[in-house]
């Protein structure tokens, strides 16, 4: 009872206690009390509290204790009868893995599986794999992110629905089941990973209406994600298409009586970003503002389910920013006055947010229009007033929000608007140096050698040289130095000026520059090993 109550405890320190408690236990029973000996369920509750502590350590730990109890069994079945492992405790250990951060908790969750196969097939009653032990370790696959890690899950759901249909009625999928098997699909980024997650979903649906029971109904969980799937799967228009004939398979499922899929504003957006990763930028950002106009008249007609919100908008003023369609801008800024003009009104969920305005900035960036610089600063220095005044952080300007803005100044074309976009990149790229919270990154340096190439006359050597200098030195101290800083510096100084930026390496490249210039630009290089666990050995 002491040990069940502190797995379920959740106290820092409660699973080292239950095993401490578990070991008095075994020494007390060795000392002659009969009365006092740990059997099965001790064990997994000791096991339980382990999984329930997220602790470092923590799986490996109620690994070592199933090993154990394991042997104390193997070596008197008779007098340890009750320390015989059963489904539960392996169970146990393999959600443990499940919930752990290690990197190969899924191949280490799976290498217990095998061995509970193997008892299994050696005659131990009461121990065999059941639709929870095949569920866990599929969450703990969709977990990892790894590459093949979706496959993975895929197979041991087929293997499962194989057994199943075979009659192994202790092997029927579940929601939960379909549903780790769908969201590791969705996060793989795999080809094809989208069409199999819907293909899992279409068989899900198929098994419901052929009479299953509740345990497999569908529901708009299971839909979102495969939505998801295709807004992640890099499948152009015919993703986002795909998108909207799944949306009215949903419809036409709710309509036809099944209440459990209903579209809500998670389905919708999830459309909508099917559509602004679509690739068709013209046609995204028409279909995108379609939709959020189609979600505004649903909501209207008393669909409380489907509402807008801050999400909504920032995808379809994003959609906007990538169409490069004339009048983009305006759209967009049209777009952002009626979420504000709501937000105002009372509805808190439109409340605008860093990334709102740093895509409306990012539309003007691209819009190719002579005020486009100027319009870039006035909102970022409508931003900063707004936190000033009220010390709001939720539309705070960040740092990509200045590089937004030197973005927009970098892209002017016009030549009687250099001089403004020039002094305007500098201007911001001061304030933010000045900002004690943020600070330019590799992008932002990679921008401000853009602005230098493009502004300054090529003729003027000396005000480019000396512009990139001072910026290449920041960028040095910093520890920013990439590729594309190098390349931009190469476009902005002469051949002679650039290596003696970079002390006369030749070949410059950011893997052979001294770590100090790189330290902040460059990845870290992390190592996938790790030691197997005991049950690889048996």
């Amino acid at each position: 009872i002491v040990i069940n109550a502190l797995a379920k405890s959740g106290k820092v320190g409660a699973a080292a206690e239950a095993e401490n408690l578990l070991s008095k236990m075994h020494m007390l029973h060795e000392m002659g009390d009969q009365d006092i000996k740990p059997n099965v369920v001790t064990y997994c509750a000791v096991i339980d509290a382990y999984a329930k502590s997220m602790e470092m350590g923590a799986a490996a730990r109620g690994d070592t204790l199933l090993a154990n109890m394991i042997q104390f069994y193997q070596s008197d079945p008779v007098g340890n009868a009750d320390l015989r492992p059963n489904t539960h405790v392996f169970n146990t250990v393999i959600n443990c893995w499940s919930k752990s951060k290690d990197q190969d908790a899924a191949s280490k969750a799976e290498e217990i599986f095998v061995a509970m196969e193997k008892l299994h097939e050696n005659g131990i009653p009461g121990l065999k794999p059941d639709a929870f032990t095949y569920t866990v370790i599929i969450d703990a696959w969709a977990k990892t992110g790894m590459r093949g890690a979706a496959s993975r899950a895929e197979a041991l759901l087929s293997q499962m629905e194989s057994k199943y249909l075979a009659g192994d009625l202790d092997l029927k999928p579940n929601t939960f089941t379909y549903n780790a098997v769908i969201n590791s699909l969705a996060k793989s980024g795999e080809p094809g990973a989208a069409g199999k997650a819907e293909r899992v979903l279409q068989n899900m649906v198929n098994r419901y209406r052929a009479g299953g029971a509740n345990d497999v109904k569908p529901t708009t969980i299971h839909f979102n994600a495969v939505l998801d799937a295709f807004a992640k799967s890099g499948g152009g228009r015919d993703a986002a298409e795909r998108a909207e004939n799944i949306l009215e398979w949903m419809d036409e499922l709710y309509k036809s009586g099944n209440s459990d899929v209903k579209p809500d504003t998670i389905t919708f957006n999830a459309v909508l970003d099917c559509w602004a990763r679509s690739g068709d930028h013209r046609r995204a950002a028409d279909r995108a503002e379609q939709i959020l106009h189609h979600m505004d008249q649903l909501h209207a007609r008393g669909n409380q389910g489907i509402k807008p919100d801050s999400y909504t908008y920032n995808v379809v003023i994003n959609a906007w920013a990538k169409s490069g369609a004339d009048g983009a801008a305006q759209n967009a800024e049209n777009i952002l006055a009626t979420m504000e003009m709501k937000y105002r009104e009372g509805d808190s969920s439109l409340k605008p947010n860093t990334r709102t305005y740093t895509s409306l900035i990012d539309c003007w960036a691209k819009s190719g229009e002579p005020i486009a610089a100027r319009k870039a600063e006035q909102i970022l220095i409508t931003m900063q007033a707004k936190f000033e005044q009220s010390g709001d952080t939720a539309a705070k300007p960040n740092t990509h929000t200045a590089n937004a803005v030197m973005n927009a100044c970098a892209f002017t074309t016009k030549t009687e608007s250099k001089g403004d976009a020039l002094r305007i990149a500098f201007r911001v790229f001061e304030w933010l140096v000045r900002q004690r919270n943020i600070n330019p990154d590799a992008y932002s340096y990679t921008i401000m050698l853009s602005v230098c190439s493009n502004l300054l006359p090529r003729q003027d050597k000396e005000t480019r040289y000396n512009h990139a200098r001072d910026l290449f030195m920041k960028c040095r101290e910093s520890g920013h130095v990439n590729d594309f800083v190098l390349r931009k510096l190469r476009h902005t100084v002469t051949q002679e000026e650039f290596l003696s930026l970079v002390d006369y390496r030749v070949n410059s490249n950011a893997n052979n520059l001294p770590t100090s210039w790189t330290r902040n630009a460059r990845g870290s290089r992390g190592s996938n090993k790790s030691n197997r666990n005991k049950w690889s050995r048996k």
